[in-house]
């Protein structure tokens, strides 16, 4: 029975026995006249290859398919690979014509000289070294790639067809044409598969098909062929090897599955030779890297140009199971900015890191995280003329009920988190010679978080400015000035900001912006209460408006500058609201290792901030009964640089 194979675009051809010298009369020419160039084969379909009752593959041409020609004239070159473009003839496509490519790369008849033709299919463009019909360039991968299961459309980017030398003596007389009869330099293997009946599972996935020769090339990963030397199964091959390769894997690009109900072939390109009995191996590895092997014990000989067949009923028994996957982790200490090493071996299709971090926990890796927004705040501000040097304190309450008076701030509990904030700065007017004015830059006293103020109902607090005036004492003298009285000073707030933002987001939620006008009532407004002891010697010192540039509503505490008695104000902010934690969904990994990438045997990670870590290590394997993950955790402590 006649055995069909998909061949996409490798021109094919018959026996290799015999070679050809043989001219193609189709009428005399003229000295100078381009040559007529065609081949012949057996008629067959265009995208099929047949193989025998011998192996032998037969092909036919398509329109398009181009060669490389190089022709020779009493021993010397008149054009190296020239390119030729096939046209096959209608009523018998395994008969074609060829026609250069480019009109000033064309070869003409010489009467009275010898001449020599040798061709090859696919055209390559050579670039890089000398081209010469002795030495043609070619390469056979040790690397293959089929689609899938029965298809050999891949054999076209491997296979090399080489034509029998054409030669003609210089007393032959005129000539129309030259026929070329081409055939593949290499083998095709193919290995057909299925489980026996007694295997559990419905499918095997495969991931490669090895060959393994204990001495000479499977594959001819660089290599150049003599086309002038007739190509014989029965003599040594006019190669030369510059790499050669004594394996030759498989790979498949889509699923490639073995099951019981008929047999799946594979296909793989192999340089013809000659291998001892038991010298060559065959593995088949599935898709959990388990692998069969299979030692032939008889000897091999791979011919030219033909098509060979090997048939294997699979048992699941026979696949061993190798290189399982194993993380770990040397140190489970490490400082900020010093890598944390995780060391590998076996394999696994992919590799995940998870550090432990926000964003990064394995805990998280199949369930959603609900993410609490972080709370920040922020203020500018400036001390002017007078040496009482802390006359503001930063405070937040939980349970205050928003009565607008001294008496109902005071019933509060008020966390004082003025440590948070450098609040320590010169004084305008007592340290420095100039006053505070439009164009004096306000100071920033930092950024604090402040998430874990929000504790109130619905997640609220309240955020207020504590202002004090000591009661005027002319016998203080201030340490850094030497200045006598403790005159009080005022504070000027040019901006306050209080922000939410979600650490899975770049963008920020702004709570609170300063903004007050005079006159005007607004719930986003701060309000100033002031305590009983201001009187009319204080004038408007309690409370000043500027609009100094880009800051529009400063707003400066003060008092008059030598009080009888102590003045408190304060200064609220409106009750704040932390936005409700929101679903981020799961947490991601660091991939370590994708399923195309080379197995790594070793990672480093960098932590950025200290605390005590859940991390993890997951390999990823696809096995016979689906994925499996092979996990290693360990509890990593990061200290401070």
């Amino acid at each position: 029975m006649t055995k069909r194979i998909t061949y996409m675009l490798l021109a094919a051809a018959f026996a290799w026995s015999g070679c050809s010298r043989e001219a193609v009369s189709w009428s005399d020419s003229a000295d100078g006249e381009p040559i007529l160039f065609a081949a012949s084969g057996s008629r067959s379909s265009r995208t099929e290859v047949e193989a025998g009752s011998d192996g032998r593959l037969a092909i036919v041409w398509s329109s398009g398919d181009a060669v490389g020609i190089y022709g020779m004239n009493d021993g010397r070159s008149i054009g190296n690979n020239y390119t030729y473009v096939a046209t096959p003839f209608k009523e018998d496509p395994s008969r074609c014509s060829f026609s250069a490519e480019d009109p000033t790369r064309i070869f003409a008849w010489k009467h009275g000289a010898s001449q020599g033709y040798y061709a090859y299919y696919p055209y390559v463009s050579v670039e890089g070294r000398e081209l010469s019909p002795t030495s043609h360039p070619f390469s056979l991968p040790a690397v293959q790639t089929q689609v899938g299961a029965d298809s050999p459309a891949h054999l076209a980017q491997y296979g090399l067809l080489t034509a029998q030398p054409v030669e003609i003596a210089a007393t032959d007389e005129s000539h129309g044409g030259i026929l070329f009869t081409f055939a593949n330099l290499f083998s095709i293997v193919e290995v057909r598969l299925r489980m026996n009946a007694d295997c559990p599972i419905d499918r095997v996935p495969l991931k490669q098909i090895r060959l393994v020769a204990e001495s000479g090339n499977l594959a001819i990963p660089a290599g150049t062929i003599d086309l002038t030397q007739p190509v014989d199964a029965a003599a040594d091959l006019p190669v030369t090897v510059e790499t050669g390769s004594a394996e030759v894997a498989l790979g498949f690009s889509d699923t490639f599955e073995v099951d019981k109900e008929g047999y799946v072939s594979a296909y793989l390109v192999v340089a013809p030779g000659h291998h001892a009995a038991g010298s060559v191996r065959m593995e088949i590895t599935a898709i959990d890297n388990s692998i069969r092997s299979e030692i032939f014990p008889e000897a091999i000989v791979l011919e030219p140009n033909r098509h060979y067949t090997k048939s294997y009923e699979l048992s699941l028994d026979d696949f061993e199971p190798v290189d399982e996957f194993e993380a770990e982790l040397p140190a489970l200490t490490c400082k900020v900015g010093e890598p944390l090493t995780v060391t590998m071996t076996g394999v696994a299709d992919r590799i995940d890191f998870w550090s432990g971090e926000e964003g990064h926990d394995f805990a998280y890796a199949e369930k959603d995280r609900m993410q609490e927004a972080t709370m920040s705040m922020n203020f500018y501000m400036l001390l002017n003329s007078g040496t009482q040097r802390t006359p503001l304190k930063v405070k937040y309450s939980t349970d205050f009920d928003g009565t607008m008076t001294e008496e109902a701030i005071l019933a509060a509990s008020w966390t004082d988190v003025s440590s948070l904030f450098d609040l320590t700065t010169y004084i305008y007017g007592t340290d420095t010679s100039t006053t505070v004015g439009a164009s004096t830059q306000p100071y920033n006293v930092g950024t604090a978080d402040c998430s874990d103020w929000f504790t109130g109902a619905g997640n609220s607090c309240y955020i207020a400015f504590f202002y004090h005036v000591d009661a005027y004492d002319a016998s203080y003298v201030d340490p850094a000035t030497q200045v006598a009285g403790n005159g009080r000073t005022y504070v000027y707030l040019h901006d306050t900001w209080v922000r939410a933002q979600y650490k899975s987001e770049d963008t920020f939620t702004e709570i609170y912006r300063q903004k007050y006008v005079d006159g005007e009532s607004d719930p986003s407004y701060p309000i100033v209460v002031f305590g009983p002891t201001f009187d009319d010697s204080d004038g408007t010192n309690p409370l000043r408006i500027f609009s100094y540039g880009s800051y529009p509503y400063v707003l400066r505490l003060g008092a008059a500058f030598r009080p009888t008695e102590e003045r408190n104000s304060y200064l609220v902010l409106p009750r704040l609201e932390r936005p409700a934690a929101k679903n981020v969904g799961k947490d991601q990994p660091f991939v370590v290792k994708g399923e195309e990438d080379p197995q790594p045997q070793s990672y480093e990670y960098l932590f950025t901030q200290p605390g005590v870590y859940e991390v993890a290590v997951v390999g990823t394997t696809q096995t016979l009964a689906g994925p499996k993950q092979i996990i290693k955790q360990a509890t990593v402590t990061v200290t401070a640089e």
